[in-house]
């Protein structure tokens, strides 16, 4: 015994399904469609944002990018602004206590990490190469009481600690 397929709208409230809800609302409609095309691809050409394009023009995000494939407009290019090295430095390191510097920037996991002109940087090896005028060999640790100490004078790498191989030790290195 089949029965026979009820209409979708009368089974959706029978079963307490829920009606599906439209991302962008209502539909362009097809007589408005080529106008709206028009509006948007002028200001996509004129660099303006999805999101200042849908506020404007009153359609979704999506639309807007669906839009932008249509009519082959490639992504804008946004550049974004660069610090230098020192300024992210002066931005996130901080006096604490007695003579020890704390960082307050982005982490990734227990590494502190620096990110300045275009790139990104291990923030303990920034703060030793400037403090000892070369790079640091393995690993960079803080050799005072506070684990995560910055301050240049307190970072130590393998070489100082006596550790290195003896091919990565600089002549007149003591150990």
């Amino acid at each position: 015994m089949k029965s026979e397929p009820q209409d979708d709208a009368a089974t959706r409230p029978a079963q307490l399904v829920p009606v599906p809800r439209r991302a962008a609302g209502v539909r362009i409609p097809p007589q408005e469609r080529p106008a709206v095309v028009a509006r948007v691809g002028k200001l996509l050409r004129a660099g303006a944002t999805y999101e200042q394009i849908s506020q404007e023009v009153g359609v979704s995000m999506p639309t807007v990018g669906r839009i932008r494939g249509e009519l082959k407009i490639p992504l804008a290019k946004r550049a974004w602004p660069s610090r230098t090295v020192a300024e992210v430095l002066s931005l996130h390191i901080e006096p604490h206590g007695d003579g020890h510097a704390r960082w307050t920037g982005p982490m990734a996991g227990r590494m502190p990490e620096l990110f300045a002109e275009g790139r990104r940087f291990n923030a303990r090896h920034v703060m030793f190469e400037r403090h000892h005028g070369r790079p640091p060999v393995g690993y960079v640790v803080s050799n005072c009481r506070e684990i995560p100490c910055m301050e240049g004078a307190h970072l130590t790498d393998a070489v100082l600690r006596g550790t290195a191989p003896p091919r990565l030790r600089q002549p007149g290195d003591s150990a």
